[in-house]
């Protein structure tokens, strides 16, 4: 979890060597505005107490078994971020965007479609947010999410968790685009949590980032 702290300082050093009329742009250029002051607030943030462990669809399902009632909220919200769902996901308007808004996602689906939405996040992947394959002329192909056409270029979003970071890809070079059936959500994000965790986070997207659900009753 410190890596990324690692990886800045490493950064901060070689910047220490750029002419001082030119340290705004290399350190842009180096991702200086994708890093916290710190560069370790992941290290920060609560982490599972665990023992996670891999389940099938089935082990996991049958954790809901009973109805969430007397939830834990905070630890709730903190699993949500331990599990990078906020990275990608908003919950009452905090979070990124490249994946659907789940503030609503209680009101439209069961908690058991949830979790195993959770679990198989290739179950089924919505046009708005699927990665497009781009197949290219020298044989090779692309996986992204298009963001923008213009001026006779895509351009592609390849890493849910630095979204803004677009790779330009030439028209001229692209044979063929097609959506892609595998979700950018990687699977196995709750496998570090325990059972009660699993309730916890759960009950956090049921009751859509609200401390007076009843969940928590």
């Amino acid at each position: 979890m410190s890596y990324v702290g690692f990886i800045d300082k490493a950064r901060k050093k070689a910047l220490a060597h750029a002419p001082a009329n030119k340290t705004s742009y290399y350190d842009t250029l180096s991702g200086g505005a994708l890093l916290t002051e710190s560069g370790n607030d992941l290290a920060d943030r609560p982490q599972p107490k665990g023992p996670g462990k891999r389940r099938t669809k089935e082990e996991a399902l049958a954790i809901l078994e009973e109805p969430l009632t007397n939830r834990d909220f905070v630890n709730g919200k903190n699993m949500f971020a331990a599990s990078l769902c906020s990275s990608c996901h908003t919950m009452r308007g905090e979070g990124g965007n490249i994946g659907p808004d789940l503030t609503q996602v209680g009101t439209r689906f069961t908690t058991k479609d949830i979790l195993e939405h959770t679990i198989d996040p290739n179950k089924e992947v919505s046009d708005q947010y699927a990665a497009t394959i781009f197949t290219m002329k020298d044989g090779s192909s692309i996986l992204g999410r298009l963001i923008n056409e213009e001026d006779g270029k895509y351009f592609v979003s390849q890493n849910p968790f630095s979204p803004q970071t677009l790779r330009e890809i030439p028209k001229t070079e692209v044979v063929s685009t097609k959506h892609s059936t595998v979700s950018l959500m990687l699977p196995g994000l709750i496998n570090r949590l325990n059972d009660e965790e699993i309730k916890d986070i759960i009950a956090y997207m049921v009751a859509g980032g609200n401390k007076d659900h009843e969940v928590y009753k």
